[in-house]
């Protein structure tokens, strides 16, 4: 399923509209997949610090960006390194599920085809924040590193349990997860036809570039939706309808 991702790139990426509904979907997938199962089950282990960490994640990397605007592309690299971080983090945490959902009492007896499910809107979301600023090829070193900590946690099993219910565990979750939000809403632009994209630019316009992807890093975090136009909002109802299936298998 991570695969997918590589897959929706050759063959959609000629499409204008693509990543317009891309961007509906991931924001209100992952969004929704942070808000309502990440953060209550943080404040639940973390109790009430984990809301400042996750704010902290979420708006940290903008006021950086604007005290020192010089170093605005290497915050913008490290704090999506930090977003997906977290991603590894859900992802290790989804394996030990599959190992032990059967002695979880909550868990239904889908939630192993809902964690399958679930590696879509992962692997589309690394595309969506990976491939701009890192290219390609970084993606399927992307994609490799979410299989493997997959994996791990599925070996680890039970034995992961004590770790990820600890208060440190999830106020560690809580940041990551604001700042994968972060990521998400302030995604750099990639440029067409001049190259490959890095940092938001193209090597081949480098100066002009460099100052859209510096503005698009200050910009007031909904300004974006002020711009979202019908294939956004297709992607806003596809998204509502894969939340939906996935709590439902939950």
């Amino acid at each position: 399923m991570l695969a997918i991702a590589p897959v929706v790139a050759k063959v959609f990426d000629r499409s204008p509209h693509y990543e317009h509904l891309l961007s509906g979907f991931l924001i209100i997938v992952l969004g929704g997949i942070v808000v309502a199962e990440l953060m209550p089950l943080s404040y639940a282990n973390g109790g009430w610090l984990v809301i400042p960490l996750a704010i902290l994640g979420l708006t940290g990397p903008t006021l950086i960006e604007k005290l020192f605007q010089k170093a605005a592309d290497s915050t913008h690299q490290l704090t999506l390194i930090i977003g997906f971080s977290g991603l590894l983090l859900h992802v290790m945490v989804d394996g030990a599920s599959l190992n032990e959902y059967k002695s979880i009492d909550s868990a239904s007896k889908w939630l192993p085809f809902a964690i399958v499910l679930h590696r879509v809107p992962v692997a589309l979301s690394v595309l969506w924040i990976i491939r701009p600023v890192f290219g390609i090829k970084a993606v399927w070193y992307a994609l490799a590193g979410l299989s493997i900590f997959t994996l791990f946690g599925y070996v680890l099993g039970v034995q992961m349990e004590s770790a990820m219910n600890s208060q440190s565990f999830a106020c560690l979750q809580a940041f990551v997860s604001g700042t994968l939000l972060h990521v998400l809403l302030h995604r750099p632009h990639r440029h067409r036809g001049n190259g490959h994209s890095h940092n938001g630019h193209s090597h081949g316009d480098q100066s002009d570039n460099e100052k859209q992807a510096h503005k698009h890093h200050h910009h007031n975090i909904f300004e974006q939706f002020n711009h979202w136009g019908r294939f956004h909002l297709i992607g806003v109802v596809i998204g509502v309808i894969t939340l939906t299936l996935l709590s439902l298998l939950h």
